[in-house]
């Protein structure tokens, strides 16, 4: 808790809109900066700016429209991911011009973004968070890596700060995928999962033998949900699926309800009273499994080679389970190996906690060279393209006679 004679901020936050990891992540944040008495402006698009709104009705909000991914049904994702980098670039740079016109509009002298690289200012301290600053490319395009890391790191360079939600002591969560990045002040937060908020009463029913979340961005979000309930239904043990979706209704059928969201206090007793948790490897789910001391089958969202590694990362570790999507089966939902697992966790989510009193009060200065960026991700695309049009010019003289 920061002294009185604090100077208050008047911060501007905001979450990326793919998925609702980036906005539940940012609640605990939220909680300590508003009980601090800093004045917080909530700016983004729905769904995500939803969860936060709903979360702290009282704060004042701003649209501050952003880039939606679209991902392709198949595992396959780079084809309209490299489609769409012109696109997001763009969105980049609108949702810059529109970030400072809102600093201005309402005096904002600290910006907080959730990975959105178009949420800063020159005249503002910014700051982002991230646990991505080394992005997986997979085994495919690992030769791509160096080149990766570089854009990401001229796009981070722009902030004046990187906040870290993991740890710094290792084995930590997120691996590799949060290695600092030199040119730019980084700061590890810890675990930080909106459950550790959750002090209201909890409104759920009796307990569930095995509990589904679901999350991430379409069609995948609604394919592992027609997946999981075919393997589940008419099974004898109760099941429970968050679905993830605020526009949804609970319904029950058979053995099985679903809910469309659940408040912290909910999903909190949901996590720690299952018997069985099934949930995609995303970040955010893993910080709130930690939190409960709770491990999962992870299922990672195809293509998404973050969660991959999340999953085996976790899995290795952390004494979780993985299992590809298009292999989900009722049998290797409930092999022996998930039930001996659930047992104490040995990593200390507590530890290296980062109160955000003095952070915030920090004097920061720009790196230098923080003005070419967009460079760095024509690179990327270009070698990309180009291994992809060789490879592609080298099957087909293999395949004539």
């Amino acid at each position: 808790m920061p002294s009185s004679n604090q100077k208050k901020r008047r911060i501007l936050i905001s979450p990326l809109n793919w998925g609702l990891g980036h906005a539940t992540r940012l609640i605990p944040i939220i909680d300590e900066l508003v009980k601090a008495g800093h004045y917080c402006l909530i700016a983004g698009e729905s769904p995500s700016i939803d969860i936060l709104l709903h979360t702290f009705p009282q704060l004042p909000h701003a649209k501050l429209k952003g880039f939606n991914v679209r991902l392709s049904k198949h595992r396959q994702q780079w084809p309209i991911l490299l489609y769409q980098i012109p696109t997001l670039l763009k969105a980049i740079k609108q949702e810059h011009i529109q970030t400072q016109s809102l600093a201005k509009k309402h005096k904002i002298d600290l910006i907080i973004s959730d990975n959105r690289y178009g949420v800063r200012s020159k005249e503002v301290t910014s700051i982002i968070i991230t646990h991505q600053t080394r992005p997986q490319l997979g085994k495919v395009f690992n030769r791509f890596q160096a080149i990766s890391n570089k854009a990401i790191t001229q796009l981070i360079s722009k902030f004046d700060a990187c906040w870290i939600p993991d740890t710094e002591i290792k084995p930590n969560l997120s691996g590799h995928l949060s290695e600092p990045i030199k040119t730019v002040p980084t700061e590890y937060l810890g675990i930080k999962s909106r459950l550790s908020i959750a002090n209201s009463e909890a409104t759920t029913h009796e307990a569930t033998d095995i509990l589904v979340i679901l999350s991430g961005p379409e069609p995948h979000r609604s394919q592992l949900e027609e997946i999981l309930i075919n393997q589940l239904i008419n099974s004898k043990r109760s099941v429970t699926i968050v679905r993830g979706k605020l526009d949804s209704k609970p319904d029950n059928f058979s053995n099985i309800t679903l809910l469309p969201h659940c408040k912290a206090a909910d999903l909190k007793l949901l996590i720690c009273q299952s018997k069985f948790i099934i949930c995609r490897s995303g970040y955010s789910t893993l910080m709130d499994l930690v939190y409960c001391n709770k491990r999962a089958l992870l299922i990672p969202t195809p293509g998404q080679y973050e969660q991959e590694y999340l999953a085996k990362r976790a899995s290795s570790l952390f004494g979780f389970s993985t299992v590809p999507q298009n292999r989900v089966t009722h049998s290797n939902i409930f092999t022996p190996r998930i039930i001996i697992q659930q047992k104490l966790f040995t990593f200390d989510y507590s530890k290296a906690y980062t109160p955000l009193a003095h952070l915030i009060s920090h004097k920061f200065h720009l790196p230098p060279n923080n003005n070419r960026f967009i460079p760095g991700f024509y690179l990327l695309v270009k070698k990309i393209v180009t291994f992809k049009v060789y490879a592609s010019i080298n099957n087909r003289r293999q395949e004539k006679p």
